[in-house]
This record gives C-alpha cells, sequence and structure tokens, in this order.
C-alpha cells in the first residue's frame, strides 16, 4: 500500500507539475536569453501562479520519487514513472487543448503496456504456470460442441462448429468493446460541444444557404420556414428546383410571400453535370450565391432560430484578436473549414419511419462519434454543410461531386485532404420522417449498404464486428442456450444499451427512442440482413432510376456500360 500511494503521488505530482508549467509559460511567451528581455521573462514567472503550482508539485513527485528509491530497485522505480507519459498527453489533450496525433497516441498506448507488464512482472510466471492452462482448458471446454456433435464419429462436423463458435464468441466480444468504445466516444463529443458553446453566438458573417429540392416533403412548408425564421442577421436562401412542375414549387412561392423581409431565391433550371440530381441542382443555384461563407441543407431538415449562430460558430477564423495571445501558433487547432451537424429523426408516421429514426439515434450516431474519437471528422451530412467558397472552389466546386452518389460524404473528406478540421456541430438538427412502407426504408437502407461496400469493400466487411446483437443471438443458438450464451447475450444487451441511452437519448435528446428503445435490437437484427445482402451486388434504385455503383463511389446507368 505505502509502494502504491507514492507511486499515485510520484504520477500525480509529476503530471499536474509540468502540464501547470506549460501553462504557465505559455503565459509567459517566449524567453530571450538577452540581459534584459530575461529579466523581464523573470518578472513574468516569478508573477505566475501556474508555474509556482507547478514547482510545487514538482518537488511532491521528487520527494515520492527518493522516498521509493529508499526501499524499492531502480529498474522498479524508473520505468512505472513512465505512467506520467500517459497522463501528461491526456492533460496536454484536455487541459492544453493540444491536437495529438496518432502516432503520439500509439506512443502513449505503447507505453501504458510496458507500464503494465513491469508492473506485474513477479506474477507473470506464476500465472502462466499456473493458471494459464487452466483457463485455455475453460475456454476449450466451452467452445467444444461435445454435447451436439461427437468428436470421434465426425470430426469435420465437431470442428466446424467449433470455429464457428470461436468466431461468433470473437465478434460479439469485439461488438461489446465497439459499444464501450462508442459510450466514450460520446462523451468525448459532450465536452467538444461544451468547448464550441463557449466560443459564443456573436460570429456571424453573411451566409448563403442552399436548399436543393425535389417533390415535397412530410411538411414541407414547416421545414423551410424554419430557416427563414433564424436569428441571424443578414442571409440568402436560395431554394432550387429542377422542374416548374414540382410540388414543391408552389409551396416555396407561399414562402416568398409570407416572409417578404427574407432575401429569398427560387431557381428553377433544368441543367445536369451528372448523374447526381441533387448535385446538378446545386450548381443551378450557384451562380445566384450573394455571400462568402455557404451552407448546405436537406430538403427535409427542420432547425431551431439559433440554427445559423451554433454553425457558424466554429467557423470563426482562429488567426486574429480572437485568439488569446497566450495561445502559441504550434499548439492552436487547425483552420476549421466545415462543419457539420447529427440529426434526429422526428414526426415518424408509419412503424417503418419509426424503425428508420431510432436506427439513426441509436446506431448511426453513435457510429459517427466513435469514427470522430478515432480518426477525426473526414465526412459531412446533408442534414448541414457550411463552409467558405473558397474551399468549396477549391476542391473543384460542385462539378467534380456530380457522378458520385455521397456527395455529402465526399465534400468533408475533400476537407479533411486540404488540411481543414470538419467540426461535427454541438447543434442536433431534425429529419422529418417522410412516411415510407417498409419495402422503400429497406431500399433506402440497400442504397447506402452497397455503396459504402463498393466505396470502401474491407471497412464495409469488417462491420460484422459492429453487429453484437445478431452475432450474440446467433451465439446463443450454436451453444443452444447455453449459461455461457445467455450471459454474453445479456451483457451485449446491456453493452448497446449504453451508447444508445448516452448518444443517442441524451446527447440527440431523442424522445422517442428513449421510449422505444426496446425497438432497437429489432432495428439491429434488420441492419445485420441488410449489411448482409450488401455484400453482394453493385446495383441500387434512387429516386426511381436505377445505377451501378462502381468502384470509388461513382453512379453509371445500369442499361449503360
Amino acid at each position: 500500500m505505502k509502494t502504491f500511494l507514492l507511486l499515485c503521488s510520484l504520477v500525480v505530482g509529476s503530471s499536474l507539475g509540468e502540464i501547470l508549467s506549460a501553462k504557465g509559460m505559455r503565459m509567459v511567451g517566449d524567453v530571450s536569453f538577452r540581459p534584459k528581455a530575461l529579466m523581464r521573462a523573470l518578472g513574468r514567472m516569478i508573477r505566475s501562479p501556474y508555474l509556482f503550482g507547478g514547482l510545487a508539485c514538482l518537488a511532491v513527485a521528487f520527494f515520492s520519487f527518493i522516498s521509493l528509491l529508499s526501499y524499492e530497485d531502480l529498474s522498479f522505480v524508473a520505468p512505472l514513472t513512465a505512467v506520467s507519459y500517459i497522463t501528461n498527453t491526456l492533460g496536454a489533450r484536455f487541459f492544453l487543448k493540444e491536437r495529438i496525433s496518432k502516432s503520439r497516441w500509439m506512443g502513449t498506448t505503447l507505453v501504458a503496456l510496458g507500464v503494465a507488464v513491469i508492473s506485474v512482472d513477479k506474477h507473470i510466471e506464476v500465472f502462466f504456470k499456473t493458471r494459464a492452462v487452466g483457463l485455455s482448458g475453460l475456454i476449450y471446454s466451452e467452445l467444444a460442441p461435445d454435447e451436439m456433435v461427437n468428436h470421434a464419429a465426425t470430426p469435420v462436423a465437431f470442428w466446424a462448429l467449433f470455429a464457428l463458435r470461436a468466431a461468433l464468441l470473437a465478434c460479439a466480444a469485439a461488438a461489446i468493446v465497439y459499444y464501450v468504445i462508442a459510450f466514450v466516444a460520446g462523451l468525448l463529443w459532450f465536452a467538444d460541444r461544451r468547448r464550441q458553446r463557449a466560443l459564443g453566438l456573436d460570429y456571424t458573417p453573411p451566409a448563403t444557404i442552399f436548399k436543393p429540392v425535389r417533390g415535397a416533403d412530410a411538411e414541407a412548408y414547416e421545414n423551410f420556414a424554419s430557416f427563414l425564421r433564424q436569428d441571424y442577421p443578414e442571409y440568402q436562401i436560395i431554394f432550387g428546383l429542377r422542374e416548374e412542375s414540382d410540388p414543391a414549387a408552389p409551396i416555396i412561392r407561399r414562402l416568398i410571400a409570407d416572409f417578404p423581409e427574407r432575401d429569398v431565391e427560387l431557381v428553377i433550371s433544368s441543367g445536369e453535370f451528372g448523374h447526381n440530381a441533387k448535385v446538378s441542382n446545386l450548381q443551378n443555384m450557384y451562380a445566384k450565391a450573394k455571400h462568402d461563407v455557404l451552407l448546405i441543407a436537406d430538403s427535409d431538415i427542420r432547425v431551431g432560430p439559433d440554427y445559423l449562430r451554433r454553425v457558424m460558430a466554429p467557423l470563426r477564423p482562429q488567426v486574429g484578436p480572437q485568439v488569446s495571445p497566450e495561445v502559441s501558433p504550434e499548439v492552436r487547432r487547425p483552420q476549421v473549414g466545415m462543419v457539420t451537424c447529427l440529426y434526429r429523426g422526428t414526426n415518424a408516421k408509419t412503424f417503418a419511419g419509426l424503425l428508420e429514426n431510432i436506427g439513426v439515434s441509436s446506431t448511426f450516431a453513435p457510429d459517427v462519434c466513435s469514427a470522430r474519437a478515432l480518426q477525426g471528422v473526414k465526412f459531412a451530412f446533408g442534414s448541414t454543410i457550411a463552409m467558405r467558397r473558397e474551399t468549396l472552389e477549391r476542391m473543384g466546386g460542385f462539378p467534380a461531386l456530380a457522378d458520385y452518389l455521397a456527395d455529402d460524404f465526399l465534400l468533408g473528406s475533400h476537407a479533411a485532404k486540404e488540411g481543414l478540421e470538419v467540426v461535427l456541430s454541438d447543434c442536433v438538427v431534425e429529419h422529418v420522417s417522410a412516411p415510407d412502407t417498409f419495402a422503400a426504408m429497406l431500399r433506402h437502407q440497400l442504397r447506402w449498404a452497397r455503396t459504402v461496400r463498393v466505396s470502401r469493400p474491407w471497412g464495409y466487411r469488417g462491420m460484422i464486428l459492429t453487429h453484437g446483437m445478431a452475432t450474440a443471438l446467433m451465439a446463443t443458438l450454436a451453444w443452444r442456450f447455453s449459461g455461457f450464451a445467455l450471459w454474453l447475450l445479456v451483457l451485449t444487451i446491456l453493452a448497446r444499451l449504453l451508447p444508445l441511452f448516452v448518444v443517442g437519448v441524451y446527447g440527440l435528446k431523442d424522445r422517442a427512442l428513449a421510449r422505444y428503445f426496446w425497438l432497437a435490437p429489432i432495428r439491429d437484427l434488420i441492419a445485420f440482413g441488410v449489411w448482409a445482402v450488401g455484400l453482394v451486388g453493385d446495383e441500387i434504385e434512387w429516386r426511381g432510376v436505377r445505377f451501378r455503383v462502381t468502384p470509388g463511389g461513382k453512379l453509371a446507368p445500369v442499361d449503360v456500360e
């Protein structure tokens, strides 16, 4: 106990000391060794409470270190102090707001593993001599299907079922780990949402909103009107239609009459630039854009009156008077180039629509948070894409996306490749559900499944590791409802509920999910079936037209080879 307490004191004191010292020196600024400049720097150091706190913590760490050396080996104590590398990295990320590269995270993880090995070095040999053999025997006894198949009589069937059980167990265990990662990733997103809110709502550059429309969505008037009720000083809205006979045309003209104080324009053009009709619509509207900050939002999205202010806040330039002088250029975040939003489904009129909405909040949103935490935001969603005109033009404008299905995803991907930060906004918008049938919902899901599979074949296959409900249920059948399999299923369900409630219910404020969360396992099983069907084929149906999705995500009409 004495060693443990001294080690904790050493690690905590060392980490806090170094983090506080770093904070203090950033406030002091560059230190020059010219006599006068050095004296001024020393004066600032003396007045810095962060430096005094850091020195006090380092003193505690030093006395803890020499106390440990009075009775422990240096070869044991010194490596364990490397735990401070981990705590320092976490402190730099969340207290000093530094961006930690993947290589640094990997190095920190390797340090953690090394520390763990050193701390248990006296127990490893004992473990392998005593418990490891028993543990391997226990695992074999759970996997071996002796109660179903006789090993001596049918060895092929025995080992086939053994391999199936092992694969299902591995997939279910990986899914449990993934659910925990999604839960933690949701908490990290909450922390970033607090940082965004601290930016305030006073950054309001003139903006142009593009609303590509085809047909009249459910509650279209209220969806459109929510963008006209923004608490924002200057913005323009451009609605785009492909033809005069579109049923949305009279709705948009009514809006123009009802909101004469707003800068609203309707563009009707059938000009085509590729196979993606939405992108052609956007390109037709582009010439009418008056402002340099652009925002794209799908026609079935509804927002609150503070939406524009919240989405624009992260786009505030970081170089200039808004940046605190105590933050050095080396630790500033990259310039934000794009902002996108998560969304929750609302107003479902059918059971299929309800299942679709549950999937958005319980599965899609946790997946996005996980991707954000593990590799950063390198995508965007049609619910909201805010960017500067120069960002769009650097990637070739809308024509560069005209033959791709996932145009919104590619916009975010291009921005990330340009070295710009794509921010997942703290604002969550609403997607107003259409009264879809079950068949329409499945076609929509299959369209995206095949698009992802063709674009990222290995990533798509790896998604089997995220379908915990399906693999755990299949494991229950493979074990014939044994106690072990039932416990695995219960553990999977509990782990599945973690991101569902944290991200979907708490983060997205999805009241329907809170009420019908018990439908999530059914939705997961349907999603697994769609994933399995999506493993083959490359044809999709989009807006009544059949396409092939070619490698890379491009669209090609089925009748064109």
